[in-house]
C-alpha cells in the first residue's frame, strides 16, 4: 500500500469523517440495520458506535488493516460481537449465500476496484428479505458538476488511494443486483458539490 496510504491517508480520512455531520449521515443510515451485519470498507471503526441495539454481530471486511490501536479500542467497547478481516470484497466472500440480516457501506464503494463484483458478492452473502444500507459520495446531477468531476477525477483517484469521485453510485447499486427502495441525494454542506454529491439509501436484493 505504501507510507501514505496504509498511514497518513487513513488519518487524514478519519479526521475528516468523525466530526458531528458525519456521524448523524452514519447514524442515520445504519439505524435499519439488524441482527447479523456485513460492514464493506470497515476501514477504522468510526461505524460501531452508530449501530442501533437491534445489531447482534458486525462483520467487517476492508483490504487493509489500518491504525490498529485505535481499530482495538473501538471493537473493544462495542455492545455486540465484532469480527474484522482483511479481504477484498470483489473476491469470493467467506461466507454462504443468504448469510446476512443486514450489509451496510459508508464512504467505500467510491473506492472499489471491481465495483460490480463486489456489489454481486454483497448481493449473494445478503438474505432476501434484507437489507443492504448505503451512504456513499458520487456523481452530481448537475452537468457541469460532473463534468467536472470528470477533469478532476484521476487526480481525486491518485491523492486518496483510490477514490472516485464520478461513481453514479445508485445505478452501480442496480448493476450490481440490487433494487433501490429509498434514495436521498444532498450536498453535504460546506463541502464543494464536485466532492460532497451524497447518496443515502435503502436497497433489497434483486431476485435472481
Amino acid at each position: 500500500m505504501g507510507l501514505y496510504c496504509e498511514h497518513i491517508f487513513p488519518r487524514l480520512m478519519e479526521s475528516g469523517l468523525r466530526g458531528t455531520v458525519h456521524r448523524g449521515y452514519r447514524r442515520r443510515v445504519l439505524s435499519r440495520a439488524r441482527g447479523d451485519v456485513l460492514e464493506v470498507g470497515f476501514g477504522t471503526g468510526l461505524n460501531l458506535e452508530c449501530y442501533p441495539t437491534s445489531v447482534r454481530r458486525v462483520t467487517g471486511i476492508d483490504p487493509a488493516a489500518v491504525l490498529e490501536r485505535r481499530v482495538r479500542a473501538r471493537i473493544a467497547r462495542a455492545p455486540f460481537a465484532v469480527e474484522r478481516m482483511v479481504h477484498d470484497a470483489a473476491d469470493r466472500l467467506p461466507f454462504p449465500d443468504g448469510y446476512f440480516d443486514t450489509v451496510t457501506s459508508t464512504w467505500t464503494l467510491c473506492s472499489i476496484a471491481r465495483l460490480r463484483e463486489a456489489l454481486r458478492e454483497m448481493r449473494r452473502a445478503l438474505k432476501p428479505s434484507g437489507e443492504f444500507l448505503f451512504l456513499e459520495h458520487g456523481r452530481n446531477e448537475r452537468g457541469w458538476v460532473s463534468r467536472l468531476q470528470d477533469t478532476l477525477n484521476p487526480v481525486q483517484n491518485f491523492v486518496a488511494c483510490g477514490c472516485n469521485i464520478n461513481r453514479k453510485i445508485d445505478a452501480e447499486i442496480e448493476d450490481g443486483g440490487f433494487r433501490i427502495v429509498d434514495l436521498d441525494r444532498f450536498t453535504m454542506p460546506g463541502v464543494p458539490r464536485a466532492l460532497g454529491s451524497v447518496y443515502l439509501g435503502v436497497a433489497s436484493p434483486r431476485s435472481r
